[in-house]
Parts: C-alpha cells; structure tokens; sequence
C-alpha cells in the first residue's frame, strides 16, 4: 500500500491528518482571539467556556505537531494530572479559574506576531537597510549596528527581528553576517527589560504586580548604560557595508524607529486610562487595534486591498504554526495547577521563605537563570516559582520583577533552549551550543557580574 501511495504522489496519511488539522486552526484561531478579547470585558461564563474550550482544543491538535521537548513536558503534565485525579485532589473549579491565565498568554503571543507587520512591508525593510548602510558609512561599525537594529525591531518583532537583519546583512555584508547578528542578539536581550509588549515582561509586570512606570524606573538606568557599553564594545570592529542602498533613506526610516516607540506609548497610555483591564488584555486589543487601523490607512492611500490582503494572510499564516505557543504554555498550565493541587511546590516556597529579605532578590535571578540553562522555558518557571512563592507578596515588587528579568537575561544567549538562540542557530546554521554558550559566555558573564552589581544597589535602596 505504502509503495502504491509513493507511485501515485497521494501524501501519507499523517501528512493528510496534519494538513486538514492546519485548515481548521485558523477559524479556531481566529475565535478563540474573539472570545478572549470578549472575556476580558465580561464575566459571561459561556465567553469563557469558549475561550476554555477552543483553547483546549487547539492545544489537543498541537501536541502531536510539536517538538520532542513539547511531547516530554505533555508527558510530564499528563502524568502530574493523572497523579491529582488518582489521590483525590482534583479540583475542576481551580483549572477553571487559573487555565486562562495560560491561554492568555498565548492569545497575547498570537497577536504580538502580527505587530510587525507594518515594517515588514517590503518598502520598509528597504528603508532598515538604507538606515543601516547609512550608519555604517557615518561611522558606526556593522555589529554596532546590527546590535542597535536587534534592540530597536525586537521591541515589536521579539526575535523575528533577527529575520529582517539576516535578510539585510545577506546583502550588505555578507563577510561580517555570523558576528553581527551574534551582536544583535546581544542587543536584543536587554529589551525584555522594558517594553511591555514582550511576554516575558509581561508575565513579570503581572505577576509582581509592579507598575509599568515602577518597572522603567529600576530598569532603564541598567538598559541605557548596559546596551551603550555593548554597542561600544561592538564598534571596536566596524566592518564594511559591500554596497550602497537602492533606496534613498527618506521618512520611512522614522517610521521604522518610531513605530516600536508609538506601539509601547500607546500600550502604557490605555493601560493607564483603563487601569481595570489586564495588561495581556490592554496589550492585545491596543495592538490588534493599531495594526488594523494602518492597515486600513495604507488601503485607502493606494487605494488596493493589498494591505488588508497582506494583514490576513500574516494572521492566517500565525494561526496555523501556532503549535508551539499552544503547547508550550497549555501544557505549562496543566502540570503548574496539578502540581499545585498536589502541594509539590511547597519546598521551593519553603527555600524562599527561610532566605533573609536582601537574598532574595539574588535568588530570583540564579533560579530563573540555571532554570532556564537547564532547559525549563522561562516563562512556565517563574509561574512555578510563582506558585510556590507568591511574588506579589514581598516588600519590593520591583526588586523581585527585576531579579527575575536580569536572571533571564543573563541565560537568554547562554542556553541552548531559549527562542533567541534557536533563531540565530537557524539563521546561521551554527549547532545552538556554537552560537549560544560557546560564542557568548564572555558576554554573559559580565552580564551576570554586572547584574550582581545592580541587584545589590537596588536591594540597599528598597530593602
């Protein structure tokens, strides 16, 4: 039978399986977004049980789609579910109250892919490589460069970023590619100290509880003087640009560098006006809405559908590979709960607790750093560690928010596991041990010796 399929072109039946499964992400997709933006005005629970349930379902069609490390962790939740059910303490009505904070993350994860969309049009990555070539012929070194553009598009595009770099360099200078975007990294792996529109800042805000403007304040002082060093660190090897731009820089290039900027004031604005409304919720509809009006705006000056045409695609395209976000955090979700209704977490609560005021902060950041260089993603630890140890509970909110930031950073380009280092190994085509640890564990020991530094500065004016 298999060879009769092989002679005809009809493709296996796992293929067929995925490809009708693929069809229905996007409808599924496409309400499970409407629910989640509808839930978080309303308490209506039917709002929530389709939120609940498309959610549910589409983490069931992900799983068999996804990595080996998304089948183990599903291994690992099923387990820690079976175990609560086995011993008596499940507990329908806390999944119910606490699953959705999982699924929101994904939802603001699905939305977020689609922010980029306004630079990714062709005429504006023209205009990051005129704004590139222009600064590397005013002096600027290449990886200073590209260390500046990591910062500036991973605020909007996370690590998609890295895409529109690699697409730059290819062209312009191919001889210093794998060391610039290496240096993109770097700058990229301090954004998630400040802007709100990347998970990970986001799960900390929340889970602290600290304020956005409180989160700026202990942050950026640490941003501006860390990413100034490594820019000029960078600029000891310029490197040279091949060849001029076709495009002329022009207008477009502010739009480029002002539009990440527009997208984080206009986040901190709506949040500060609707304080009632969840930041993952005010993040998702304030960038949702944005994207759609520009959309809007540039159909009607060129007066052709294909901006909306463009929109649609890229969101349908984020539905159906949205396997990994799905499993990632669904599954985090079951074995977190379980767990917690199991009372497995009380040790790690414990450690915390018996640690003196001013040590905490310090271990914070080694867990969250050594958990994720272990392979644990960094978003479901720190809801573990939140689970065992309430983190809005401490004297200093922003000390805690920090610590955990800083940790993250120090192991983002230091483990193999994080969704920088597995981008760069793709672009490059480096094992993620080359262009993770062994190419970065220079950088990421003065980050962790100057992070000790900062903790230690912020733990005497806090503590």
């Amino acid at each position: 039978m298999a060879q009769e399929r092989a002679k005809t072109g009809d493709p296996p039946t796992r293929e067929r399986a995925k490809g009708w499964l693929d069809a229905l992400r996007a409808p599924l997709g496409a309400v499970f977004l409407a629910a989640y933006a509808a839930a978080s005005f309303t308490d209506y629970s039917p709002v929530m049980a389709v939120f609940l349930g498309t959610g549910g379902l589409l983490l069931a069609m992900s799983v068999p789609w996804a990595s080996g490390f998304h089948k183990a962790l599903a291994l690992a939740a099923l387990l820690a579910f079976g175990a609560t059910v086995l011993t008596g303490e499940f507990d329908a009505g806390l999944f119910v109250e606490e699953l959705p904070v999982y699924f929101s993350i994904i939802a603001v994860l699905l939305v977020l892919s689609i922010a980029g969309y306004p630079i990714r049009a062709e005429r504006f990555t023209a205009q990051i490589r005129a704004l590139m070539v222009t600064m590397t012929q005013r002096g600027a070194g290449v990886r200073t460069t590209a260390g500046a553009l990591g910062h500036m598009l991973g605020a909007v595009l996370d690590v998609g970023g890295f895409v529109l770099i690699d697409v730059i360099l290819r062209r312009s200078a191919p001889n210093h590619r794998f060391e610039a975007l290496a240096w993109a990294g770097r700058g990229f792996s301090f954004t998630p100290l400040w802007t709100n529109l990347n998970v990970f800042t986001i799960t900390v805000i929340t889970l602290t509880g600290v304020s956005y403007a409180g989160l700026l304040a202990v942050s950026l002082p640490f941003v501006v003087v860390g990413l100034a060093v490594t820019l000029l660190v960078a600029q000891r090897e310029k490197g040279e640009v091949r060849e001029a731009p076709d495009t002329p820089l022009n207008r477009g290039a502010a739009a480029v560098v002002l539009y990440p900027v527009l997208l984080v004031a206009a986040v901190a604005l709506v949040s500060a006006f609707l304080p009632g409304l969840s930041l993952t919720a005010t993040i998702s509809i304030t960038v949702a809405a944005i994207v759609v009006l520009i959309s809007l705006l540039a159909a009607a000056l060129l007066r052709s559908p294909s901006p909306l045409q463009r929109l649609t695609h890229e969101t349908r395209e984020s539905l159906v590979s949205s396997h990994a976000e799905f499993a990632l955090f669904g599954l985090s979700g079951i074995l977190v709960i379980s767990l917690e209704q199991l009372d497995a977490l009380s040790p790690v609560g414990d450690l915390f607790y018996a640690l003196p005021a001013v040590l905490v902060a310090p271990a914070l950041a080694l867990v969250t750093g050594l958990g994720w260089i272990a392979g644990i993603h960094v978003i479901p630890l720190i809801l573990l560690i939140n689970t065992a140890f309430p983190l809005d509970g401490g004297p200093a909110p922003a000390l805690w928010a920090m610590a955990i930031l800083l940790g993250g950073q120090v192991a983002m380009l230091l483990t193999p596991f994080s969704n920088a280092v597995t981008m760069l190994s793709r672009l490059t085509g480096l094992h993620p041990i080359q262009i993770g640890p062994k190419y970065n564990w220079p950088f990421a020991l003065v980050l962790a010796l100057a992070t000790s530094v900062y903790l230690g500065i912020l733990t005497l004016l806090f503590l």
